[in-house]
C-alpha cells in the first residue's frame, strides 16, 4: 500500500479511488476489506501534508522490516500501550532522539546513569528494543511506533 500511495499521493481522492478499484487484486478482496481500504484512503487524504508524509515514511520503514522485526515491533507497541500516557510520551521522546544517533552513541546513552534513573527497567528494555529495530538495508530509522 505504501508504494501505491507514494505513486498516487498527489492525485485527487476521486481519481485515487478509481485507480484503487482498477487494481487487479482489489476486486478479488472481500467486500469488507475493499470498504476498509477505501476508508483508509479517505482517512489518509484527510491528513495534513506533514502527517501524510510521516505515514508514508512509516509504511516504507515497516515494509523493509523482516517478519521477525515486525513481530518485535508489534509486541513492543503492545507493551508501550500498557504504560501511563505520560510515560508513553517520555518513551517516544527518548526513542526519537536515540534513533537519530549512531549505534555507538545510542548504546552510550542507554548505559548512562541518567537514562537508567529516568526510565524503569521495563521502559529501558522497551526503548532498547525499539531503538534497535532497523530495516535490513540500513535506511534511516525515524518512524515512531503507533
Amino acid at each position: 500500500m505504501g508504494d501505491w500511495l507514494q505513486a498516487h499521493k498527489d492525485l485527487p481522492l476521486d481519481q485515487q479511488l478509481k485507480l484503487l478499484e482498477n487494481e487487479p487484486g482489489f476486486k478479488k478482496l472481500a467486500a469488507d476489506r475493499q470498504a476498509a481500504l477505501r476508508e483508509r484512503l479517505k482517512k489518509f487524504n484527510s491528513l495534513p501534508p506533514e502527517k501524510r508524509d510521516q505515514a508514508l515514511q512509516r509504511m516504507e520503514f515497516l515494509a523493509k522490516l523482516t517478519p521477525l522485526q515486525r513481530q518485535q515491533l508489534r509486541s513492543a507497541n503492545e507493551q508501550l500501550k500498557g504504560l501511563p500516557p505520560e510515560r508513553q510520551v517520555a518513551v517516544h521522546t527518548a526513542l526519537r532522539h536515540l534513533r537519530q544517533m549512531p549505534p555507538a552513541d545510542r548504546q552510550q546513552v542507554i548505559q548512562s546513569d541518567r537514562f537508567r534513573s529516568t526510565f524503569s527497567d521495563q521502559e529501558q528494555k522497551l526503548i532498547s528494543q525499539l531503538a534497535e529495530i532497523s530495516p535490513a538495508d540500513g535506511t534511516a530509522q525515524n518512524p515512531q511506533p503507533k
